[in-house]
């Protein structure tokens, strides 16, 4: 791809057109403030992005649509797009193919937009289906090279030419650094659409891989956590009268035809007495309460009586006690007659009131013995009736206590067989849940996957194989080597610092690096100094990318457009823009040498590169002269200064020609 004419249109159909030479030099040179370096913004809008970018200002206020010319080998074809107000994007485009010529304002009519744009031209260059896929365990989405990337080596803005800190256009950028990165190896060849659609393939055989593998993990972990599960559910089922106690499953398929048969079987009857024999209960412990309070008054009698009889025996004992002491000691004789005398003082005892007192004594001695020997009896029957009494309450009590003990072994069984009831029932919920939750894979279900995932890693390691990122970097590097022989030879020739050992692009850094005895010197870390080599390195590395592009018939656009490379030498306080008497002699050299360099290679290429520049310089060197193609000095500009006179006016009209124009 070659441009042939920039065209700008204002709302009343008035045309400012920049002719470009193919295959040639092109210069553009003229004092500060007249419109150079909106050009590149204003180029990159017609190939696809999405804002000119142009200050405010004439251009803002006058242009109602931009249009190229431009062309591919034999195609040519005019992208024309809208001006959208200043800080509005746009999408909308207008392609026409086979123009060789601008169309008038009155034709122009938006007809695509720009993805199928870059779509379109990035096809007419040679950009085929393409992907760059990221690698493993990085976050960043998958990219696919198109145009926007191809022209990274198409442009050097003002801030870049002369910045030691990037090399390629819009590095700095946000993600374009990146997107640099993952889309060189395309652009240089080292990854061809079919490695690309290789990784692609690549990926998709990791993913499939990794959805295999996870099913047979899941399908062992199935087999080996589900045998677990279903040995416990088993034995859960044999300890609650489910299975036979001496069951025992061969393999995993057993035990889940097991669980599934046990679901199967009838529900085993249960003999649970609905009847509620509390209340009987409740009767039988009442009764034994009762019979237990007789049984206590019953021994309270009875002890009663025993003391009783307890106190008799000792009052006749001690009773029959006093008279036997009486009568052992020989006091009183067996017989009272006239003769009987007092053994004390010999006198006669009959008719004495001592005798009568004795025999007074000892007769109601004799009656109370009598008294309480009589007594004994009738205790000893009270006694004997209470204990019978007793003794048959006790055995009812024992007859209570046993028929409780039955009841509370009956209640028991019940309540175990409603237990057992209820842990059948749960075991069989478990299994349910269990059977109803897990796919049990067959052996050769396994083995299918196992095969199918060994298939898989065989192809995705061949492919591994053959995309081995180191191999990658490997190709990289080799064809970079190649281009830095070219950049090598050309750094030489203005000559550029540290050029005499070997220079190169870090297709990583994204910066220049030389060779040096002391070690590799960064551009982007201070090592190369002087805007001469910052300049020169940019110019030289780009023209030796666009050679072997070239070269290797790589898909990008054959034109370079630069903006001020001379800006390293004129003094930011120049007074008059392009006025060669403002540079020192070496400066003025260097500045030529530049140009020089750009003829030359140009001419090299034969009709192949185009390079459009935008400075201040202006030399008489007749090949430098043939490569001017405009001079914007003394009031000419970008914006033609009729457009500018009546801008009040055709302001307001080339608003409304950009929102409402034509379509």
């Amino acid at each position: 791809m070659q441009l042939d004419a920039l065209i700008l249109y204002n709302a009343d159909g008035d045309v400012r057109r920049i002719r470009f030479q193919p295959g040639r030099l092109n210069v553009i040179t003229g004092e500060s403030g007249t419109g150079k370096s909106s050009i590149i913004g204003i180029l990159r809008f017609l190939l696809g992005s999405d804002s000119p970018h142009v200050p405010l200002g004439p251009i803002q206020d006058t242009v109602a649509w931009y249009g190229l010319l431009a062309h591919v080998g034999d195609t040519s074809f005019f992208v024309g797009r809208p001006a959208p107000a200043h800080g509005v994007t746009t999408t909308q485009a207008m392609l026409s193919v086979g123009e060789r010529e601008q169309p008038p304002f009155s034709s122009l009519a938006i007809n695509t937009n720009t993805d199928e744009l870059v779509d379109y031209l990035g096809g007419l260059i040679g950009i085929e289906d393409n992907l760059h896929l990221p690698a493993e365990g990085q976050t960043r989405r998958a990219l696919a090279a198109n145009l926007r990337h191809a022209l990274y080596y198409c442009f050097q803005g003002q801030g870049e030419v002369a910045n030691p800190d990037l090399l390629f256009h819009h590095q700095n950028r946000d993600f374009q650094k990146q997107a640099i990165r993952d889309t060189f190896p395309y652009f240089l060849g080292a990854q061809g659409p079919d490695a690309l659609r290789k990784r692609e393939e690549l990926a998709e055989l990791r993913r499939e891989i990794r959805r295999r593998a996870a099913r047979l993990g899941e399908a062992r972990a199935a087999r080996h956590l589900g045998v677990g599960r279903a040995a416990g559910l088993i034995a859960e089922a044999k300890a609650s009268g489910l299975l036979q106690i001496d069951t025992i499953p061969s393999d995993a398929a057993e035990a889940f035809r097991l669980l599934a048969a046990v679901l199967q079987e009838e529900e085993p009857p249960v003999d649970i007495d609905a009847v509620d024999g509390a209340a009987e209960a409740e009767d039988l412990v009442a009764r034994r309460a009762a019979l237990r309070s007789d049984v206590r008054e019953i021994n309270d009698k009875i002890r009663g009586l025993d003391e009783f009889a307890r106190v008799g025996t000792e009052y006749s004992a001690e009773l029959n006690e006093h008279r036997v002491r009486l009568a052992s000691i020989g006091l009183i004789p067996d017989s009272l007659d006239d003769s009987a005398l007092c053994p004390v003082c010999a006198s006669p005892i009959k008719g004495t009131s001592t005798h009568e007192a004795i025999s007074h004594s000892l007769g109601r001695v004799a009656r109370r013995i009598e008294l309480a020997q009589r007594d004994l009896p009738r205790v000893t029957a009270a006694r004997t009736q209470l204990i019978n009494e007793r003794n048959e309450k006790r055995a009812e009590i024992a007859d209570i206590q046993a028929a409780l003990e039955e009841f509370a072994s009956s209640e028991d069984i019940r309540a175990g067989a409603q237990r057992t009831w209820a842990q059948q029932s749960f075991v069989k919920g478990r299994i349910a849940q269990y059977l109803d939750t897990t796919s049990m894979e067959s052996d050769d279900s396994i083995t299918t996957l196992e095969r199918a995932i060994g298939a898989l890693e065989d192809r995705a390691a061949r492919l591994t194989e053959e995309l081995d990122p180191e191999a990658l970097r490997s190709a990289v590097n080799s064809l970079l080597n190649i281009v830095g022989r070219r950049m090598t030879d050309l750094a030489r020739s203005l000559p550029l610092e540290h050029s005499e050992h070997g220079v190169r692009i870090d297709p990583y850094r994204l910066t220049v690096v030389a060779d040096t005895l002391q070690g590799p010197a960064y551009m982007d870390a201070g090592a190369i100094g002087s805007g001469m080599s910052w300049v020169g390195y940019h110019l030289t590395a780009y023209l030796a990318l666009q050679g072997f592009f070239i070269e290797a018939d790589r898909p990008v656009p054959r034109f370079i457009v630069l903006d001020q490379p001379s800006q390293a030498f004129f003094p930011r306080d120049r007074q008059r823009g392009g006025d060669l008497t403002e540079l020192s002699d070496a400066d003025r050299d260097n500045t030529l040498k530049l140009y020089k360099l750009m003829f030359d290679a140009v001419a090299r290429l034969d009709g192949q590169l185009q390079i459009i520049a935008f400075d201040h310089a202006d030399f008489t060197d007749d090949w430098f002269r043939g490569s001017v193609i405009e001079v914007w000095r003394n009031g000419n500009a970008l914006i033609p200064r009729e457009w500018i006179h009546d801008g009040p006016e055709l302001s307001g009209e080339g608003k409304s020609g950009s929102a409402t124009g034509p379509r």
